[in-house]
């Protein structure tokens, strides 16, 4: 299985240009009407019991729920106006330690009972106008620890090998892939762990580990 425990923090990591995105009403994502009707909508047209056939289905461009390292396609408007369609495969999630977790926020109590997980998400320029600089495809994908949203980690995390930094890709084209990776904080003793892609008022993908 993809999910993994690993040190991937880079040794030193500033955490004074870290900051924790939380929401208002816990120490991770809370589970309200928006992360509910989009992990349902993840599972409507599949009947119970039938995850397996997922694999069956290839690239898909509405959501649905997905094994890791299979495709989705979404066409997606960039800040800078032009929409590509993408490719869209979470690969993995890497587990860190509560130290780790720690280490990411200025007041470590803030961390207690958490730890880092990282999605690695594959995103494959299939057609459309080239990205020429600065591409947000990446930002919209998150981890959920049982049913809620981690907390997104912002700033220099330290990047894991493989990983691309999004505001140093330049003219992005037609076949090229990047591997793009975000951090979050979730519970230490969540059981199921799963990423999920979507923009605003789309279908989301996700993808269970």
């Amino acid at each position: 299985m993809p999910l993994t425990k690993t040190t991937w923090l880079r040794v030193g990591a500033p955490v004074a240009v870290l900051a924790l995105a939380l929401t208002a009403c816990g120490p991770f994502g809370e589970k309200g009407d928006t992360s509910e009707n989009a992990r349902h909508a993840s599972h409507s047209g599949a009947a119970d019991g039938d995850r397996g056939g997922a694999r069956t289905v290839g690239m898909r461009s509405e959501g649905g729920l997905f094994w890791p390292g299979q495709t989705g396609t979404r066409a997606f408007k960039e800040d800078t106006g032009v929409e590509p369609t993408y490719r869209i495969a979470a690969q993995k999630v890497d587990i860190g330690t509560a130290d780790e977790a720690k280490a990411l926020v200025a007041d470590p109590a803030d961390a207690k009972g958490l730890v880092p997980a990282v999605a690695q998400v594959k995103y494959t320029h299939l057609r459309g106008a080239t990205v020429r600089k600065y591409p947000r495809v990446g930002d919209y994908a998150e981890v959920y620890a049982d049913g809620r949203r981690g907390a997104k980690v912002l700033g220099d995390t330290g990047r894991p090998k493989g990983c691309a930094d999004p505001d140093e890709i330049k003219d992005w084209r037609n076949g090229q892939s990047y591997l793009l990776c975000t951090t979050f904080l979730i519970p230490a003793r969540a059981r199921e762990v799963e990423v999920m892609w979507t923009e605003i008022g789309g279908e989301p993908f996700t993808w269970a580990f």
